[in-house]
């Protein structure tokens, strides 16, 4: 048995000029949408709109942009996002939840960043840096990387109970920002800057210490605007960000990745 998604990440909507529409684009009957649709929340939930209407299916997860202006109350903004996303039909918000369909469990979560994924470079500076970048207090700065370490604990949990989860027998991760440094750390855009440093979590691959019966099976994400599809722990890792109009790190034309799971 066969079973298919297209995955979608970083369209940041308010960044291009065309009014998102993806209408005919789909490949396959369900979508994973790994997060930074839109800073703008009124455009954010036009774009799932959309979405939901061209598949049966969508499942997200949300990006660091869902919250650019809501970070020095984190937990408020995670509140009131819920709430925007409520009315969606045939969607289901990935935060402290789990799917499953068809034998797999979809797992998610941001995972946000822990300024130190690259133990090469200072944490204190990259705190300090993503205060300066974001225009934001040392506070909120702190709220992130506590965000951090609760979606950790989450992921945690959840993969040690799907282990013996009789009807799972495979997982998927999905998370926003990305889960392994060595995905990324070549990058000369990257190597040796504190944005490296917020760019992942360090914690977040801790999960294969609970995966017992090596149920992980993919783990796709976003927030890195290259492209990146290898295999690492016996796990394939895929992204496919559309990234901001107008930088070079994105993609004038855009199409979702089909990603196919043998059961």
């Amino acid at each position: 048995m066969q079973v298919s998604f297209d995955l979608i990440s970083d369209l940041h909507v308010e960044t291009w000029d065309d009014l998102f529409n993806w209408e005919g684009m789909p490949t396959s009957m369900m979508a994973v949408v790994a997060g930074d649709v839109s800073r703008d929340r009124e455009l954010l939930v036009r774009a799932l709109e959309n979405l939901t209407e061209q598949y049966k299916l969508v499942i997200f997860v949300d990006g660091n942009d869902e919250h650019r202006y809501g970070l020095e109350n984190l937990a408020e903004s995670y509140s009131s996002l819920k709430d925007e996303l409520a009315h969606l039909e045939n969607f289901y918000y990935l935060q402290n939840n789990v799917v499953v369909i068809d034998g797999i469990a979809f797992l998610g979560c941001n995972a946000w960043w822990t300024y130190d994924f690259d133990n090469a470079e200072s944490y204190d500076e990259s705190k300090e840096y993503f205060t300066e970048r974001y225009c934001v207090s040392m506070e909120a700065a702190n709220l992130v990387e506590a965000q951090a370490y609760q979606d950790v604990k989450h992921m945690l949990e959840q993969v040690k109970k799907l282990q013996t989860h009789p009807d799972v027998k495979e997982i998927v991760l999905v998370t926003h920002t990305v889960p392994d440094v060595s995905l990324v750390q070549h990058d000369i855009d990257l190597e040796g800057t504190h944005l490296l440093n917020c760019t992942g979590n360090r914690l977040i691959n801790k999960v294969f210490l609970e995966d017992t019966e090596s149920k992980i099976h993919t783990w796709v994400f976003g927030h890195y605007h290259g492209d990146v599809d290898q295999v690492l722990h016996g796990v394939r890792f895929v992204n496919n960000a559309r990234g901001r109009g107008n930088t070079p790190w994105s993609k004038n034309v855009y199409n979702a990745k089909k990603i196919l799971i043998e059961l």
